[in-house]
């Protein structure tokens, strides 16, 4: 009782909200991608280490046992104080990426809800084709049994008869040709849910009606976008880089402290007491190295490309909104314009064919021309509903998910 349960509840239509939840939750390859925050965090963490210092103890003997010159132990301690800045800079170079990790995961995940709803919305065309089509095989299927009773009455000739049954059996033809492309869509949406089965789905597609301004909907673009964001944090990046760089070129001063305890030299030709000795040191290094100014070099134009990469992103996130936004607009009135009255004109027409077909007043062929017709009008009022949603969906995409509608 229980498994039939959990079946029938597995085979409700999900909605178009409940499918964006379950790819948020359930999407492996999105997953997968966060765990690279993850990685960057404990990259982070990793970079605030400090400079580890270095513990010496040694042990001498200056031929005790025959010379008797006593014995001594020596104990060593390095410091390495980070006077450069280095470790500062190295959290910050760790920082920027972590920053540019979140940003990169977020625009991933933007383009996996475009590419989410971009498969909805094909189901839904598939889901919507098979229905019209199944109401037109099922119109055409009495039609063929009327036609047959009239040829048996005598009222209609074999070749219309046999004209109208080869017709309905194209067409159911066609519509299980459609329905297994349904199937597969459907198929589709599971693995963008990370498995989910997905049996059926349920609503329709939401077209606006009312846009915000262009200009606004570029200032938002430019606000909202991941991508975009990325190409900023980069630019972060690169002068982080620089400063590390710079701090690790710099003077770093190394402070030695130690301790030595010697024994009694017992030694008749020169002989001294038992005595302890304390040492301080510094280590200079010698920065030869940083008269070679290839990787300084190297970080700064780095930095400065960087900068011509994020005006150009800046500038292609205008251009891909503004596009979005003129598809989304044409995309809006060809929809309004079947909705208007091509629909009811189509519908219109089709049957007015057949009322005159089943009373003689018009042909078989006059009626079937007017039937795919129909069947043309509907299938790009179809089209048109889904480029429409699809606009949406994109234009929510090139202003950084930012609610518009």
């Amino acid at each position: 009782m229980a498994a039939a349960s959990a079946l029938s509840v597995a085979a409700q239509p999900i909605t178009y909200v409940r499918f964006n939840q379950l790819v948020a939750e359930k999407n492996t390859s999105y997953l997968a991608e966060k765990y690279n925050i993850d990685k960057a965090a404990a990259s982070l963490q990793a970079a605030k280490v400090f400079n580890d210092p270095e513990l010496s103890v040694s042990y001498g003997n200056n031929q005790d046992w025959d010379l008797q010159m006593g014995q001594s132990l020596e104990v060593g301690l390095s410091i390495n104080p980070d006077l450069a800045g280095v470790r500062r800079a190295r959290i910050a170079v760790a920082r920027s990426e972590k920053d540019i990790t979140e940003a990169s995961v977020a625009a991933f995940f933007s383009n996996l809800k475009m590419e989410a709803a971009s498969a909805w919305a094909q189901a839904w065309k598939l889901r919507e084709g098979c229905a019209v089509l199944e109401k037109s095989v099922n119109d055409m299927q009495r039609l063929a049994q009327s036609d047959s009773l009239r040829l048996a009455l005598g009222d209609l000739g074999r070749a219309d008869a046999l004209q109208s049954r080869l017709e309905a059996r194209t067409m159911k033809g066609a519509l299980l040709a459609l329905q297994a492309d349904y199937e597969n869509a459907l198929e589709a949406l599971s693995l963008f849910c990370g498995g989910e089965p997905v049996e059926s789905i349920e609503g329709e597609l939401a077209c606006p009606d009312v846009l915000p301004d262009e200009s606004e909907i570029c200032s938002l673009a430019e606000a909202n976008r991941a991508d975009l964001k990325v190409a900023m944090l980069s630019k972060t990046l690169s002068g982080n880089n620089l400063e590390l760089v710079r701090a690790s070129r710099s003077f770093e001063l190394g402070i030695d402290l130690g301790y030595s305890y010697n024994t009694e030299v017992r030694n008749e030709i020169a002989p001294a007491p038992r005595f302890n000795a304390f040492a301080v040191g510094v280590r200079i290094p010698l920065k030869f190295s940083s008269f070679n100014k290839g990787e300084m070099n190297a970080a700064r134009a780095d930095f400065r490309q960087s900068e011509r990469y994020f005006e150009a992103a800046r500038l292609e996130v205008r251009s891909e909104a503004s596009q979005a936004y003129n598809s989304l607009v044409s995309s809006i009135a060809v929809l309004q314009q079947y909705e208007t009255s091509i629909l009811d004109d189509a519908a219109s027409i089709v049957r007015s064919r057949r009322e005159g077909y089943l009373r003689g007043e018009s042909s078989l062929v006059e009626f079937l021309s007017a039937q795919q017709t129909y069947l043309e009008v509907m299938q790009a009022y179809i089209e048109a509903r889904y480029n429409c949603f699809v606009c949406r969906a994109r234009l929510e995409r090139a202003v950084g998910d930012y609610p518009l509608f």
